[in-house]
């Protein structure tokens, strides 16, 4: 995707020798109303990091870019894979990282946009990947949980990667079964791997997280939830589970691990009503953007805006100035 059909009031900015700007922060904060500015000033498209959005025929659920959006500014990694595929973050990199270099090469500076940390690392710089899935291991994890549900696999976890169980939602069956098989397969615990906070960076990088009061966060986020909810989620899981009914009870992967999946399914299932639905996405939802905020707050080399009480057209030249101003100075090049 090019650069080709930005509004025509965008300019370029030379930001230096091929800086990259990385804008991260919770759900709801208010990433993309920014990014939008950011890139009409920058005249450059939006490299997208979201672990959800990436999955076609869920543009509310996964509250993806909008048609005016996408018209107004270029995405790139956005649906662009099968709802049922199960795409790691090898494969996210593989995917990303080019895309980065390309747009370094030729406007000398790249866009990177989301809120799932470990692709926005994985797309900024090498990293160690875990092992490759092996189906026998994951389908005896999977048996395991629809037998006993996710709280067994959350134990196990938290007997071998206490750190990894910490990270991970206790009901989060996609990530605690690829947290349990990396282990079986590593022989160690995959939270305990040294490059994820100490990354040398393909290119000068400027890391931006965007943050606001809790009370304002959580507004946004109710407030996102009840949109989401009844404004089209429910009929894209109906939809999907139309064309494949055993999708209700398969185990967690692909689009079935976003949040409001398996609630809108019990939903549907007729085993809870849809106050009780909004309910549980809106606080699955909250819990999310917590951990969002405790890997922005590792992040030692992050600049943190406070976004409350300001539009995007005040904080996007503040991330412009300081990619003009600290790009270079806080990046740091491979040899």
């Amino acid at each position: 995707m090019s650069g080709d059909g930005l509004n025509s009031g965008s300019r370029s900015a030379d930001l230096g020798p091929g800086v990259v700007v990385a804008l991260l922060g919770p759900t709801g904060v208010g990433k993309t109303a920014v990014a939008l500015e950011l890139a009409r000033l920058l005249g450059s498209r939006i490299i997208s990091c979201d672990s959800m959005q990436l999955y076609r025929g869920f543009p509310v659920l996964t509250n993806q870019p909008s048609l005016d959006e996408t018209e107004r500014v270029p995405h790139a990694l956005v649906a662009c894979v099968e709802p049922d595929e199960r795409f790691t973050v090898a494969a996210y990199a593989s995917l990303a990282r080019p895309l980065v270099r390309e747009d370094v090469a030729r406007q000398g500076w790249a866009l990177v946009v989301g809120g799932t940390g470990l692709y926005m690392r994985a797309a900024l710089a090498p990293l160690a990947v875990a092992p490759e899935g092996d189906p026998d291991v994951r389908a005896r994890l999977e048996a395991r949980a629809a037998a006993e549900g996710p709280g067994a696999l959350h134990a196990d976890l938290a007997r071998l990667d206490p750190a990894a169980a910490r990270s991970i939602d206790p009901g989060n069956i996609r990530r605690l079964v690829r947290a349990l098989e990396v282990v079986a397969l590593s022989g160690e615990a995959w939270s305990g791997r040294h490059d994820l906070w100490n990354p040398v960076y393909d290119h000068p990088t400027v890391l931006v997280g965007l943050v606001t009061s809790q009370e304002e966060l959580y507004r946004r986020i109710n407030t996102r939830v009840e949109g989401m909810m009844r404004g089209g989620a429910v009929e894209e899981v109906g939809l999907f589970l139309e064309r494949d009914p055993g999708e209700a009870a398969a185990p967690g992967g692909g689009i079935r691990s976003a949040i409001g999946y398996p609630e809108i399914c019990r939903y549907l299932e007729g085993r809870q009503t849809l106050e009780e639905t909004i309910a549980q996405v809106a606080g699955a939802t909250r819990r999310y953007a917590r951990r969002q905020l405790t890997w922005l707050r590792k992040l030692g080399d992050a600049v943190i805006i406070d976004v409350r009480d300001r539009a995007p057209e005040e904080v996007a030249p503040e991330i412009l100035e300081l990619g003009l101003s600290k790009g270079c100075a806080r990046g740091r090049r491979r040899p």
